[in-house]
C-alpha cells in the first residue's frame, strides 16, 4: 500500500502581499508542490483573520469553544502533516496576528491535561517548521538574548506543549528596504533548500 503524500499548511503573518515574507511563503509552497506534496497557503491578513481570543473560547474546563470563523483552520490543522509559520520579527517577537492564530486555532479545545496525555491533541506527531526574518542581524539578536528567548518561548514551547515531533527553523536577517535582488534571490534559494529538507523528512516513515 502506498503511503499518503505529506500535506503542508503554511501560515503567513505579514500585511503586505509584496513582502519578502510573502515571497518566502510562496517559495515554500511551490517547493513542496514541486516534490508532489500537498501545500496550502493561509495568508492571515488577506483572509482578514481575527486574532482576538473571545471569552466564549476560553472554556474553563478546556472544552472546545471554537467560534465558527476558525473551524476551517482547525480542520486544516487536523489534515496537515507539517505546520509552517512564516512571519517577520517585530520588536523581537512574532506579529500579534500569529500569536492570535496560536491562541484561537492551535489552542482551540486544548486542555491542560493534554500535557500529560501522550496520545492527545490534533497536532501531536506532526512537524513544525518556522521561517522568520528580521531587520537586525542574528548576531545582534543573539548578543541581546532575543534569539534564544524566541526559540525557547516559541519554537521549543510549541513543540513541547502541542506534541510536534520536530521543529525546523530558517531565519533571514538584516532585511531592510535596501535588500538587493542578489540577496533576495539567495534567501529564496535557501528557503527552497529548507523546504526540500522539511519535505524529505516529512516523507520518511514514522518510527515508534
Amino acid at each position: 500500500m502506498s503511503r499518503k503524500l505529506p500535506s503542508h499548511l503554511v501560515v503567513l503573518g505579514h500585511p503586505s502581499p509584496d513582502s519578502l515574507n510573502a515571497a518566502l511563503a510562496r517559495c515554500y509552497v511551490d517547493t513542496a508542490q514541486g516534490v508532489h506534496h500537498h501545500a496550502l497557503l493561509r495568508d492571515l491578513y488577506a483572509l482578514g483573520f481575527d486574532p482576538l481570543l473571545k471569552e466564549s473560547e476560553r472554556m474553563p474546563d478546556g472544552a472546545t469553544g471554537a467560534s465558527s470563523d476558525i473551524q476551517a483552520d482547525i480542520d486544516l490543522l487536523r489534515e496537515c502533516d507539517v505546520l509552517t509559520f512564516v512571519y517577520p520579527l517585530w520588536f523581537g517577537m512574532p506579529p500579534a496576528i500569529i500569536k492570535g492564530y496560536i491562541d484561537r486555532v492551535l489552542g482551540a479545545g486544548f486542555r491542560v491535561d493534554d500535557l500529560r496525555k501522550s496520545g492527545e491533541g490534533v497536532l501531536r506527531g506532526k512537524r513544525l517548521a518556522v521561517i522568520t526574518s528580521s531587520g537586525s542581524r542574528r548576531t545582534w539578536l543573539e548578543e541581546h538574548g532575543m534569539w534564544v528567548s524566541l526559540r525557547q518561548s516559541f519554537d521549543k514551547y510549541l513543540k513541547t506543549v502541542f506534541g510536534f515531533t520536530h521543529c525546523d527553523h530558517y531565519h533571514a536577517d538584516a532585511i531592510g528596504d535596501d535588500l538587493g535582488p542578489a540577496d533576495a534571490e539567495r534567501i529564496l534559494m535557501e528557503v527552497g533548500q529548507f523546504a526540500r529538507s522539511v519535505c524529505a523528512a516529512a516523507a520518511l516513515p514514522v518510527t515508534a
